[in-house]
């Protein structure tokens, strides 16, 4: 078995805001974890603190350990599996834990004393079966955290390749408390399944430098809901090619909670430390920056679409948002300072679908973002055929949104709230489901069904961003580009 597949070599993309500037790697979605950044580099601006499991191809294990179902052994090969519970409190830095192939029930924690390092992290490895498929699954416990994983303050750990069912949470990770310094550090989960859990598939509370890459979350509950959730001033993570499907609250939810991680704790909503870009000593912690938000499939909740609540200096790019049961997409906030709005976020070559309320919005002091070479469709069912939707919202702007650059988007059918289509963007009354390889409204999984085909009115209508350098597939763009997320060359 070799656990240690190459990441693609990738390439880079600047950023330019305020003093900031960053090196991101992209590459297309080809079925093993590839870093957005390699280990030791810049990640928008900042020395990365990811998990090196995710940036290093080389990294290799101090100590590998076996575990089964019902391992008696001494976890020492293959042929010996110990018990996980033995084999995970026991975990320090530099140790590769192996979950033979089989069904496991219980929830498993590692705690701040128990975390890896930045040059030793703690993997979590589910072997695979034999066609790649997840081999390893676990039922969540009904005690404790209800966790499948749990991560209290434990930094420097990575989780790859569990199909994880039932309990409160798939994986849940929190920080020792709400200021920076407390925040844990260095999380990275890939190529997982989190399914019907009572409140999130996947949850993190005051967690930088953490990664979800690969996963797929759906039939989360009632106490939550969330596919995914980020929460309580998270910063400087990566959320790439996952899905979220059937979630029964905002199935990807970026929340920074100033309500909790500020106000609670008696720090007012306009204080450094509340407002002030992370980066900047105990600042930020009441918003999310410096988050990556690419190639993701979130679509078909059975409530809202993703909620982007105080997310700054961000990059969203080659998603594909939507249908959803409510509205889909929102950049907004929760408290009165213009300072914790979702702003200077670059939203780049994305598809919202809306079948009623809008298509995405910004709200709430959300302004100073870039939204360029999107394509934004209001469409509805008429029986098996998908038509054009005169009456749904493409997109809505609040009055506090003054200073959004809107370029080279294409707006489908719908209306405008707020704002209108500008000369440098484009409007179209019809829609045409052969302007894709398909558009099923139906549940679907396969976010490549959304591929533009030569009769697609949005090609080439787009200037090349370097921010978004290749489409969700890995292709490059250049010249004029395809709008969306999929290029049709």
């Amino acid at each position: 078995m070799n656990i240690f597949v190459s990441r693609l070599a990738a390439f880079a993309l600047g950023w330019t805001l305020g003093a900031h500037s960053t090196v991101i790697a992209q590459t297309g979605p080809t079925g093993a974890s590839q870093a957005v950044v390699t280990r030791g580099g810049q990640y928008m601006g900042f020395g990365e603190g990811f998990n090196r499991y995710y940036t290093d191809p080389a990294w290799r294990p101090l100590a590998t350990t076996y575990v089964s179902p019902n391992g008696i052994g001494d976890g020492s090969s293959p042929a010996t599996p110990a018990a996980v519970s033995t084999v995970v409190a026991a975990a320090r830095p530099g140790t590769l834990v192996i979950f033979a192939r089989g069904a496991y029930r219980g929830c498993y924690e590692l705690s701040k004393a128990s975390s890896g390092t930045y040059e030793a992290p703690i993997v979590l490895y589910g072997e695979r079966n034999g066609d790649g498929s997840l081999g390893v699954s676990i039922d969540c416990c009904d005690t404790g955290r209800r966790s499948c994983f749990n991560f209290e303050h434990a930094n420097h750990v990575a989780v790859d390749g569990f199909d994880m069912s039932g309990g409160r949470y798939g994986v849940r990770a929190v920080g020792e408390g709400y200021a920076a310094s407390q925040h844990a550090r260095g999380l990275a989960v890939l190529n997982s399944r989190a399914r019907g859990q009572s409140h999130d598939g996947f949850f993190t509370g005051a967690v930088d430098w953490a990664v979800f890459e690969r996963n797929v979350a759906h039939g989360a509950g009632k106490g939550d809901g969330h596919g995914i959730y980020i929460s309580n001033g998270s910063d400087w993570n990566i959320i790439r090619f996952n899905e979220t499907f059937s979630n029964h609250s905002s199935d990807f939810q970026i929340n920074a909670d100033p309500d909790s991680t500020c106000k609670e704790v008696g720090i007012a909503f306009d204080d450094p430390r509340c407002d002030a870009f992370a980066g900047t000593g105990e600042g930020g912690q009441g918003a999310s920056d410096y988050v990556l938000v690419d190639g993701n499939h979130f679509h078909h909740g059975d409530g809202p679409g993703p909620n982007f609540t105080s997310v700054r200096r961000s990059i969203v790019r080659n998603n594909v948002f939507g249908p959803q049961a409510r509205h889909n997409v929102s950049f907004w906030q929760e408290t009165d300072n213009p300072r914790l709005g979702s702003s200077e976020n670059r939203i780049l070559h994305n598809l919202f679908i809306t079948t009623g309320r809008h298509g995405v919005q910004f709200v709430n002091h959300s302004t100073r973002n870039e939204f360029i070479n999107n394509v934004i469709v209001a469409v509805r069912a008429d029986g098996a055929t998908t038509m054009a939707n005169p009456a749904a919202v493409l997109m809505a702007v609040d009055a506090t949104v003054a200073a959004n650059v809107y370029r080279a988007n294409l707006y489908v059918s719908g209306r405008m709230d707020g704002r209108a289509v500008n000369g440098q963007e484009f409007g179209r009354s019809d829609f045409s489901s052969t302007w894709f390889q398909g558009f099923p409204l139906a549940i679907h999984h396969d976010p490549d069904i959304y591929r533009p085909t030569r009769a697609a009115p949005f090609l080439g209508l787009g200037q090349r961003s370097p921010f978004a350098p290749s489409d969700r597939n890995g292709t490059t763009r250049s010249g004029p580009v395809d709008l969306g997320p999929f290029s049709a060359r």
